[in-house]
Order: C-alpha cells, then structure tokens, then sequence
C-alpha cells in the first residue's frame, strides 16, 4: 500500500544530532522507513569523519532499521543534504536544533534553519 518512508539525517556528533538519529530509528521501526544518515567532514578531516559515525552505525544496527552511513566532504552540511535530499528522494530530513557548529554556520545562520527555510519535502528538527 505504501512505499517504505525515506529518512535523511544529518549527523555531526553533537547530542542534537544523537537525538535526531533516535527519532528516525523510532519513525523508521513505525512505519518500516529507511535511513541514510550523513557526516559532512572539511577537507583533511576523513579519518576524524570515519571515526565518528562508528557510534551511529552501531545505533542503527542495533535499531535494526533499512539503513546507510555516507560521508560527504563539503564545506556546507545544509546544503549538502538539501542536494542529497532532492537528488535521492527523502520523504523526511532529521537534523538536531543546534550542532557543533563552526565559523561559517555563525555568520550564515545554522544548518537546521536552512535546511527548513530550503528543503522540498518535510523537515524535523529534534530539540534537546
């Protein structure tokens, strides 16, 4: 009757991020969805990126939800998972409230505004 519900996450480590991952394993399990669940690392940064979605992979194994962990190197994580959202089809992006944050995010304004102001399909942003 219905197609499995598509979920990208946007994923950063911070404990915003944690628990947007746990609301796409709690929607996912409901309504047997899939996950794909981004890192986006800047340049000289994949071993650290690597290293810090070993947890989240761990989660979703362990949710034993339909899933998938991507690295992305970029510079802008809204926009990269705006892209990834629209190119791919997700029904649903998960972002955090606030992330880890940097530079460029403080002057720009934060991921999870953008990706609500920007995306085509519907957006949950998961506070603490």
């Amino acid at each position: 009757m219905f197609d499995k519900i598509r979920i990208l996450v946007g994923y950063d480590e911070s404990p915003q991020s944690r628990n947007a991952v746990k609301e796409a394993i709690t929607i996912a399990r409901c309504f047997s969805g899939f996950i794909k669940v981004v890192h986006v690392y800047g340049k000289g940064l994949e071993g650290k990126a690597k290293t810090a979605v070993i947890e989240v992979q761990e989660q979703l194994k362990t949710g034993e939800v339909e899933h998938e962990v991507s690295l992305v190197l970029g510079s802008n994580p809204g926009r990269a998972l705006l892209t990834i959202a629209e190119q791919e089809n997700f029904a649903l992006i998960v972002v955090g409230s606030r992330g880890l944050g940097n530079t460029m995010s403080m002057l720009l304004g934060s991921v999870s505004k953008q990706i609500v102001a920007d995306a085509h399909c519907n957006v949950l942003v998961v506070k603490d």
